[in-house]
C-alpha cells in the first residue's frame, strides 16, 4: 500500500512537472517553494523561480549545477539574503540572472565566477551596501546591470569594466551615493562613451549636504571632486570638507578670488592690500604728471607759485629794564649790617622805558603840505 502511494506521488510530481515545463522553459511562480524542485528536467535552458521561499541555505552550488544548459535563471522575491561563492559557477552558459527583491545584504567576491557570458544581472530592490570592487571582472559580454534601490554608498567598477566588448546600461538610482572623491572613478567611467546611465536625472548624491545638487555622473564638474588626487583620495582640504561638510570650510577659485563656503553658502574672503598700494602709486603718478605738464605748459604760475614769499611782519619787544644794584664791601661786619638794616635799596635805571608803538606805519609819500592842510 505504501509503495502504492509513493509511486503515485512520483507520477503527480512528473505531470506537475510535465505542466510547468514546455519547450525546456520551466515556471513556479508564487508555488510556495522552499528549495529547487529536483523534478526540473536537466535539459531545460530557462527557469522562472520567482515569489516563492527559497532561502540562501537551498540555493547552493549542488543544486545549480544539475541545469547546465541554463541561460535565464529567475529568483526574484526570494528570501535570499547572502550570494555566497561559487554558487552559480556550474551555470556556465546562462546569460541573465534575476535576483532583484530578495533583501540580500551580503555579495561575495567569487559569487559570479565562470559567468563569461552573463548579459544581464538584476540585483534591484535589495539591501546591498557595496560591491566587491572586482566583483564584475569575469563579465565581457555584460550589457545591463540594474543596481538600483539598494543601500549602497560607493562603486568601483572601473577595472571590471575594461574587458567590455558592447555598450553597458547601468541603473544606479535609489542608493545612499556618498559623492566624495572616492565615487570619483564611477563617475569617470558613467562619462565613457560605452556607458549609459539609467534614469540620469534621478541618480543624484545623498552627502555631502553641498553636493546633494549634483547627479552622480556630474560630479566631476564639482570644484571639491577637482581637487581630489587621480588615485581617487581627497586632498587635505577636500579632506575636510567631505569628512565634516557642515562646518569645515570649502574653499573655491573664481576669477583669482578665494571663497569658501560653509553651510553651502558661499562667502568671498576678504582681499589683501596689495591692491591699494597700486592704486596709490597711480594715483601719485598721475599727479606728478600734470605738475610737471603745468609747469612746462603755463611758466609764468610756475615762476609765481615760486617767487612768492610770505612773511608775517615782525613785532619790537620793549627791553626790559637793567638795575644795577651797589653794595661797599669795604665796611666792616657790624657797619655791614646796620648798614643793611637801614640801607634802602635804590635802582637805577639805566635805560629808559620805549613806549609802545601805536600800531600805526609812517608812510613817507604822505604829503607834509597835506598834513598841514589837514591839522
Amino acid at each position: 500500500m505504501h509503495m502504492i502511494i509513493l509511486l503515485l506521488m512520483m507520477w503527480m510530481g512528473s505531470v506537475y512537472a510535465q505542466l510547468a515545463c514546455k519547450n525546456k522553459e520551466c515556471s513556479w511562480v508564487n508555488s510556495n517553494l522552499t528549495e529547487i524542485p529536483t523534478s526540473i528536467p536537466k535539459d531545460i535552458i530557462k527557469l522562472n523561480l520567482a515569489q516563492n521561499n527559497i532561502s540562501s541555505d537551498k540555493l547552493t552550488e549542488e543544486a545549480l549545477k544539475q541545469y547546465p544548459n541554463l541561460t535565464e535563471l529567475n529568483l526574484s522575491s526570494n528570501n535570499i539574503k547572502t550570494l555566497s561563492n561559487a554558487i552559480f559557477s556550474g551555470l556556465t552558459k546562462l546569460e541573465v540572472l534575476v535576483l532583484k527583491e530578495n533583501g540580500i545584504t551580503t555579495v561575495e567576491v567569487l559569487v559570479f565566477q565562470g559567468l563569461e557570458f552573463l548579459r544581464i544581472l538584476d540585483l534591484s530592490y535589495n539591501e546591498i551596501i557595496e560591491l566587491p570592487t572586482n566583483i564584475l571582472q569575469p563579465f565581457k559580454q555584460l550589457q545591463e546591470l540594474n543596481l538600483q534601490n539598494n543601500s549602497m554608498t560607493n562603486l568601483d567598477i572601473k577595472d571590471a569594466l575594461t574587458d567590455l566588448k558592447t555598450p553597458l546600461n547601468i541603473t544606479l538610482s535609489g542608493n545612499q551615493w556618498n559623492c566624495s572623491c572616492s565615487l570619483m572613478h564611477l563617475s569617470e567611467c558613467l562619462n565613457d562613451s560605452t556607458v549609459i546611465l539609467e534614469n540620469e536625472d534621478i541618480t543624484m548624491c545623498s552627502t555631502p549636504e553641498n553636493m546633494k545638487s549634483y547627479t552622480i555622473k556630474a560630479i566631476l564638474t564639482s570644484p571639491d571632486i577637482q581637487k581630489c588626487n587621480d588615485n581617487g583620495s581627497p586632498s587635505s582640504t577636500t579632506a575636510a570638507t567631505f569628512e565634516n561638510p557642515s562646518t569645515a570650510p570649502m574653499f573655491t577659485v573664481s576669477n583669482g578670488t578665494f571663497s569658501k563656503v560653509i553651510n553651502g553658502t558661499a562667502a568671498t574672503s576678504t582681499k589683501g592690500n596689495s591692491w591699494r598700494f597700486l592704486v596709490g602709486v597711480v594715483i601719485a603718478g598721475i599727479v606728478t604728471l600734470l605738475l610737471i605738464t603745468a609747469a612746462v605748459k603755463f611758466p609764468k604760475w610756475y615762476e609765481f607759485l615760486l617767487s612768492y614769499n610770505h612773511h608775517r611782519l615782525k613785532e619790537e619787544e620793549p627791553y626790559m629794564f637793567e638795575e644795577e644794584f651797589h653794595v661797599d664791601f669795604s665796611m666792616s661786619t657790624n657797619d655791614r649790617i646796620q648798614e643793611e638794616e637801614e640801607t634802602v635799596v635804590v635802582f637805577e635805571q639805566t635805560h629808559s622805558f620805549i613806549p609802545e608803538e601805536d600800531g600805526f606805519i609812517e608812510d613817507k609819500y604822505i604829503d607834509e603840505k597835506d598834513m598841514r592842510e589837514e591839522s
